[in-house]
């Protein structure tokens, strides 16, 4: 059923958009894309110091992109690397052309 797939399409376009939608996950999302494979105090010191930069939330942040599918992590000894997924971007890309 088309109307299904596009209801399940917009769900998925509203929670990539939420989750970009906050200004430091914007900027997690940008220093990831810039330096793949880094690890979380990376992102910690690069944040503007007007931003908390407790570790709780930091992680916070992380978890709501990684829900949502926009950052990937991997494990590399005891040090977590992220990256994006270039996968939900391209699918992004697509939802936005469509518009």
């Amino acid at each position: 059923m088309v109307t299904a797939h596009c209801e399940r399409d917009d769900q998925r376009l509203f929670r990539l958009l939420k989750a970009l939608g906050n200004p430091v996950r914007l900027q997690i999302v940008r220093f990831i894309q810039k330096h793949p494979r880094c690890i979380g105090n990376q992102i910690q010191l690069q944040l503007p110091s007007d931003v908390i930069r407790a570790q709780s939330t930091l992680s916070q942040h992380l978890k709501i992109l990684r829900s949502a599918g926009i950052i990937q992590a991997c494990d590399d000894g005891s040090a977590t690397c992220y990256s994006i997924n270039p996968e939900i971007f391209a699918w992004l890309r697509e939802q936005l052309n469509d518009m």
